[in-house]
């Protein structure tokens, strides 16, 4: 008795805190000639021959054996005076029950062990919208994808092979993916080869999960085996086309260290491993289905010798030789430039299992990427120069389950209220880092767009006038210093970008050949306007701007079609998101409910440094020596004949020194370039008066720390962005707080994103007569950990109503308006009248006689066009300092949000039943709610801009389905369901009208929409070789917002926050998705065709996976606008209704071919060589996935036929080669879905 109340007590303790993701299995054992149940019956659950776990029957045959991992499993049952059996293959999935009755046969011989193959229920008594598609299904399909395994499923949109998804009708980023049972932060890749089980819920989602929207994507990996086994595979695509796809990947498994029985024979593992891996090469991981276009190598080389030409008028100038090219100059190629990805794919876990009751899991993953990132800008010119990133993520967790009882169930516990209580702790670390660089360059920051050094000759600048002694008085007329003009500007070349250097030096010799003593030189130098006595020489850095390039430079574009020859990558940065995670989860049955509990606690910091190193340059130039520009002219220096003592007619002056207007970038520089004894370009020591020449010097004299931080800030034109590091990218020993980063000696440090996300719940599995009800409540409470704007109209605290000042107390405030609100004024310098009110709950305007209206640009009107917050104290004191003041901000209030789960079925017989749910489910806010500090420190030179907005709330889906399944025989079944979704706070771009100091945009969660749809599924299992699956979805996607930033252009004209449901971008009215597997056994199994004695097709087989779908909506625009130029912003008008017209159709066939061979090394060792040929998109088939809105085609935009255009395109420098490279570039291959991919590979199993 004492020991049930120490039970109890801990399960109460322990299951308040709970998460788990597993498994259970259940069932009768009775007498197969009787049919009675056999009481205390033993039966166990083995997963790669370890003993997971076991139990006994109670007084009426029944068991439940859980927690189980998701997996395949060997059920074995036993009962003195009757024949084992051993049933393999049972099917164990994350979040539902598997019933296995087992029936024993009396009177069999000792010994004797009756095998049965698995049969995986046709209905599913849980009642999840969705699939688990287990280990071997995964291999047998024609892709490596999750996300394509998951688009399989009947509901799930996806456009193309290994695109991300949207479930039923929700946005792509609703869907949660979780890597066992880990929250998946950074990467979602796991090695195919370790990989039990993908489970898609659609509906239905038990209360144990939360923070999605949209559905769930849960994968489970492999456990450890009894015995050692290991696995290598090769996949490769080299032998086909250019795209040199090439993988190995490897398995290894078995046990550490086994139990020894008491005969001294080993038992079940008590220690086991699992380890896989995947080592990945690739040149191009996203193919073209028609190619791409480049320059010849030979032609691109001739450009890099020759950049210029002398212009055909030639009043023009030079310009770039790559405007001037023939359509014979470009080649076709299969495979994108320069884009190689490698990438290596570990994970690994150890199991330990002390008693039969304990089960301790540790392990994690580990994922590194190394990629050029392909650019369609730089694809034709400049593809040597593509971006380099990389990626690490590793994963850590933890996981012990302990169970209470025994696995030999006396006559005292088979009648407890208690049964089959356990409880799962888990703990987990997620770490994901990228960086972002030039791959020449790295971090190397003022190596970015260097081409040499260039010096600045000075000379002294007279003219006559007259100079006064401000000690002596005495007046010195004559020559007069005014100043000092360069008079030539020298370059001397770096090796560091040649792809660059080579505009400078060709624009250098061209501007020396061109020499001003002829007609040609005398228009050059009208042109360039210097003076034609320089007879070709560069003067000033003015001279350069024709072509040439100085430091920081880049190149002008192609048309603005495509970046020029040595066009590179502008930004060096680094980004890491944590993610760390505590999970207590727990179950008991409790008389006839079947309980489980939860507690999740999660914290994440995410960071992010990055800078844009060219302008780095032009920002040296701009802070050096702006103190030293004007003359001292309190300290004239006549030139006095020594000999003498005769003024010579002459006064010079030094420069003088302005210590105030010195930059903390000059200092620093001028005391490192003292330090170092560094010469000007005249070979003279550098001093504190001296001009420093920036481009003169080598790229590592310099160091972004010579900035301070509000000159890299530079006046809201930031070079830097950033968040978690100070502005230089080092992490700060201690969190900022936000009042540290306005104040103006402020190091501008950023503290980490750092939301708080904790939830808990319950739930209840109970039958009332011949209904089954799953009951849940999930409670989740999300905290952005920030700060947030009291009112966001307001960046200064303001008076409201309540306010006890001269101007309300004299104002006769109308009844309509409330004590909280917010009072405007006709000046907000020298406020005399209130012309309107504003109540924050709402959004509300009211002018001054208390009358609602809906357009406040009326009381800017009358505060002189800018509207006027009646500013209290703080504000007034704030606006006048020009800082920002804390007393606008307040803390982040969190969002504790109760969603009820509730789920039944009603089975009518064994042949067919009806099920149901009701789902509330919410979301965190995916983006655009972090504080940025920036936005607000320069947000009254941020007009129009798009600002984060902290204060956004969870998105929230109330989610309805009702079906119906029936087995049409006893291999297959028919499942009908029809569901319906209400979206709601979905976030959208808005515009905060008539805001203070400035009028911006930003997001709120004013977005909705409903999901209508209807899921039809068949299911085929093995029959005369063929299995199938096959699905039709029906479905109605309608909201007021596709994603977070498709209502940007609405806005963008000034119009109101309108609110108007349309088709979503992934409404998909027909959907069809079918798989086919057609397989030949072996052995006794084996019914296909005999060849000379040989069972040719023996193990060998095919699976085909289909998917056909209706176009999605897309918006037509009745003009023609220049799509394919980067840089041109035409405006396009609506024809018609907002996402009224729709794509075609699309289809798609995939297949994989294989066989096994059986290789036997002796008698007791064989292993299993599988030989595979993987085709994705059998037909070649070039489904269209974006259109051009104008024209409603993928490879024509109608620019170049357009009367409209004839004139712009006839102006440029040569007609018919930008009308060729037009072409080029408007035929944009991504919008088409991939190419047929021919993939061959073995795997050998040992």
């Amino acid at each position: 008795m004492l020991r049930k109340i120490y039970l109890t007590i801990a399960f109460i303790f322990f299951t308040t805190l709970a998460f788990s993701q597993t498994g259970t299995l259940k069932g009768v054992i009775t007498d197969a000639m009787s049919g009675e149940p056999i009481p205390f019956a033993n039966i166990v659950a083995e997963r790669n021959g370890n003993q997971i776990g076991g139990t006994t029957t109670d007084f009426d045959g029944n068991y439940t054996i859980k927690p189980l991992e998701p997996g395949s499993y060997t059920v074995k049952a036993t009962f003195v005076g009757y024949g084992a059996v051993e049933i393999t293959g049972v099917i164990i999935s994350a979040n539902k029950i598997t019933d296995q009755n087992v029936k024993l046969q009396e009177g069999v011989a000792i010994g004797e062990v009756k095998i049965i193959e698995y049969k995986k229920p046709l209905l599913d008594k849980d009642n999840l919208s969705g699939e688990t598609k287990t280990a071997e299904e995964i291999v047998a399909l024609p892709t490596r994808s999750v996300t394509s395994v998951a688009a399989t499923t009947a509901g799930i949109y996806q456009r193309d092979e290994g695109d991300g998804v949207n479930i039923r009708g929700s946005r792509g980023d609703a869907t949660e993916y979780y890597i066992d049972g880990i929250k998946v932060r950074g990467s979602m890749g796991v090695p195919t080869s370790g990989i039990e089980q993908i489970t898609v819920i659609t509906g239905g989602v038990p209360a144990k999960y939360g923070d999605a929207t949209g559905g769930i994507i849960s994968v489970t990996t492999k456990g450890p085996s009894s015995k050692f086994s290991s696995g290598l595979e090769f996949e490769t695509s080299s032998l086909f086309d250019d795209y040199n796809y090439n993988i190995l990947g490897f398995a290894l498994s078995g046990p550490i260290l086994k139990e020894r029985k008491s005969d001294g024979t080993k038992g079940s593992s008590i220690i086991g491993y699992f380890l896989a891996g995947e080592l990945l090469s690739v040149d191009d991981n996203d193919p073209s289905a028609i190619g791409r276009w480049k320059v010849k190598d030979d032609v691109l080389e001739g450009l890099r010798r020759n950049p210029f030409v002398v212009a055909p008028n030639s009043t023009a100038g030079f310009l770039s030789s790559s405007e001037f090219l023939k359509p014979s100059d470009f080649e076709l190629v299969e495979a994108k430039q320069n884009s190689n990805l490698k990438r290596i794919n570990v994970s690994g876990k150890l199991d330990f299992k002390p008693t039969s009751n304990t089960f301790l899991s540790v392990g994690g993953s580990f994922y590194a990427n190394k990629n050029y990132d392909f650019s369609g800008w730089r694809s034709m010119f400049s593809w040597d120069n593509n971006r380099n990133t990389s990626q690490t993520t590793y994963r850590l967790f933890g996981k012990l389950t302990q169970k209470f009882g025994t696995e030999e169930t006396n006559s005292d516990e088979s009648a407890s209220t208690i049964k089959n209580a356990f409880f799962t702790i888990q703990g987990d670390y997620t770490n994901n880092k990228y960086t972002y660089d030039d791959p020449n360059h790295g971090d190397n920051l003022f190596h970015y767009g260097y081409v040499g050094k260039f010096n600045t000759y000075k000379a002294p600048i007279y003219q006559n006038g007259s100079a006064v002694d401000s000690l002596t008085g005495t007046i010195y007329n004559g020559r007069i210093l005014n100043g000092w003009a360069d008079t030539l500007y020298t370059f001397n070349a770096s090796d560091i970008n040649p792809s660059l250097v080579n505009y400078t030096s060709a624009y250098y010799d061209m501007f020396s050949k061109y020499g001003m003593n002829s007609f040609q030189g005398a228009t050059m130098a009208n042109f360039f306007n210097v003076d034609a006595s320089n007879d070709g020489v560069i003067r000033t850095a003015a001279d350069l701007k024709g072509q040439g390039l100085m430091n920081g430079d880049l190149p002008a574009s192609v048309y603005s079609l495509y970046g020029n020859h040595g066009t590179m990558y502008n930004g060096s940065a680094k980004q890491e998101n944590t993610q760390t995670s505590f999970k207590v989860s727990g179950s008991a049955d409790i008389n006839s409910h079947e309980f489980s509990f939860g507690f999740e606690f999660e914290q994440r910091k995410d960071y992010y440094w990055g800078i844009g190193p060219m302008g780095l340059w032009g920002l040296m130039r701009q802070q050096a020596n702006k103190h030293i520009l004007e003359r001292d002219l309190s300290n004239p220096q006549p030139v006095i004949d020594l000999l003498t003592g005769i003024y010579q007619d002459t006064v010079k002056y030094e420069r003088l020194v302005i210590d105030s207007e010195q930059s903390n970038f000059d200092r620093n520089l001028r005391n490192h370039l003292i330090a170092i004894k560094a010469v000007d370009n005249q070979g003279n020591l550098i001093t504190d008066k001296t001009y420093i020449d920036i481009d003169s010097y080598d790229p590592s004299t310099y160091s972004l720390n010579f900035f301070s931080p509000d000159e890299l800030l530079n006046n809201g034109s930031s070079l830097v962005y950033y968040y978690g590091y100070d502005i230089y990218g080092n992490k700060p020993s201690t969190i900022p707080s936000l009042s540290d980063f306005f104040k103006p000696e402020s190091n501008r440090s950023i503290a980490p994103f750092n939301p708080i996300y904790t939830a808990g719940y319950i739930q209840d599995k109970f039958a009332i007569e011949d209904l089954i009800f799953n009951v849940g409540l999930r409670v989740d409470r999300y905290d952005a950990n920030q700060k947030v704007l009291k009112d966001q109209h307001l960046l200064y605290s303001t008076h409201t109503v309540s306010a006890n000042t001269p101007l309300i107390n004299q104002t006769d405030i109308p009844s309509t308006i409330g004590a909280d609100y917010v009072v405007y004024v006709d000046d907000i310098n020298d406020p005399s009248a209130i012309v309107g009110y504003r109540n924050n709950f709402d959004d509300t305007w009211y002018n001054a006689d208390g009358l609602e209206i809906s357009d406040p640009n009326l009381l800017a009107e009358e505060a002189g066009g800018k509207i006027a917050p009646y500013l209290d104290k703080d504000g007034r004191d704030a606006l006048d300092e020009g800082i920002v003041s804390m007393n606008a901000f307040e803390d982040y209030e969190p969002e504790i949000v109760f969603m009820p789960r509730i789920a039944f079925s009603f089975p009518i017989s064994d042949e067919a039943q009806f099920f149901a749910h009701y789902d509330v489910l919410t979301q965190r806010p995916p983006g655009g709610n972090r504080i940025e500090p920036l936005d607000y420190l320069f947000m009254a030179d941020r007009v129009g801009a798009t600002l984060n907005n902290p204060n956004l709330k969870p998105e929230k889906t109330v989610d309805y389905e009702l079906g119906f399944a029936k087995t049409l025989s006893l291999k297959s079944a028919l499942k009908i369901s029809a569901f319906y979704k209400e979206l709601r706070d979905m976030i959208q771009v808005t515009n905060v009208l008539q805001a203070y100091p400035a009028q911006y945009y930003t997001y709120g969660n004013i977005d909705f929409g409903t999901v209508k749809g209807l899921s039809i599924n068949y299911d085929l299992r093995r029959t005369n070789n063929v299995q199938m699956t096959a699905n039709y979805t029906l479905q109605f996607a309608d909201g007021t917002g596709s994603s977070a930033t498709s209502g940007a252009s609405l806005v963008n004209t000034g119009q109101p926050n309108l609110r108007t449901t349309i088709p979503l971008s992934y409404d998909q009215r027909h959907a069809i998705s079918a798989a086919v597997d057609y397989h030949y056994g072996n052995g006794k199994d084996y019914n296909g065709p005999v060849w000379f004695g040989s069972k040719v097709f023996e193990n060998a087989g095919a699976n085909v996976t289909l998917s056909a779908g209706s176009g999605t909506p897309f918006s037509k625009q009745s003009n023609i606008t220049q799509e394919a130029a980067d840089g041109i912003n035409d405006r396009s008008t609506l024809e018609g209704s907002l996402n009224g017209s729709r794509l075609p159709w699309q289809f798609r066939i995939s297949m994989k071919v294989n066989k096994e061979f059986e290789i036997k090394w002796n008698d007791k060792k064989k292993s299993y060589l599988n030989v595979y040929l993987q085709v994705q998109n059998l037909l070649d088939a070039r489904n269209i996935i974006s259109v051009y809105r104008a024209t409603g085609n993928p490879e024509d935009d109608g620019y170049l036929t357009a009367a409209a255009s004839q004139n712009a395109i006839d102006a440029k420098n040569d007609a018919e080669s930008f009308r060729y490279l037009y072409s080029l570039a408007v035929n944009n291959p991504n919008n088409y879905s991939l190419p047929r991919m021919f993939r061959a590979g073995i795997n050998i199993q040992f």
